[in-house]
């Protein structure tokens, strides 16, 4: 299923981690704290308890919106739309 991941943390290494572990279960980087994936149901809660793990005791947040193929398709964009690349990301 398409998903959505989205995060609010204002840790720098955790932030980093998050992003990395998102990376890692092959989620793309569609901005700079939101990622997209397609996730089956085993996979995504999977990466929910790794990432519920690492944020146990932090501050932040990280969100997932599952979205079917059909309501995926109808999103709507303003403005250019460019894939974020790693090297895109300051982390100060």
């Amino acid at each position: 299923m398409d998903t959505i991941i989205i995060y609010d943390i204002s840790e720098n290494s955790l932030r980093t981690r998050v992003a990395k572990v998102l990376l890692d279960y092959g989620c793309i980087r569609i901005q700079k704290s939101a990622f997209w994936g397609v996730l089956n149901h085993n996979t995504q809660d999977k990466l929910r308890l790794r990432l519920e793990r690492m944020m146990q005791g932090k501050e932040g947040n990280i969100q997932f919106y599952p979205m079917c193929r059909k309501c995926f398709s109808l999103k709507e964009s303003i403005g250019e739309i460019y894939e974020v690349k790693e090297e895109d990301v300051s982390v100060f």
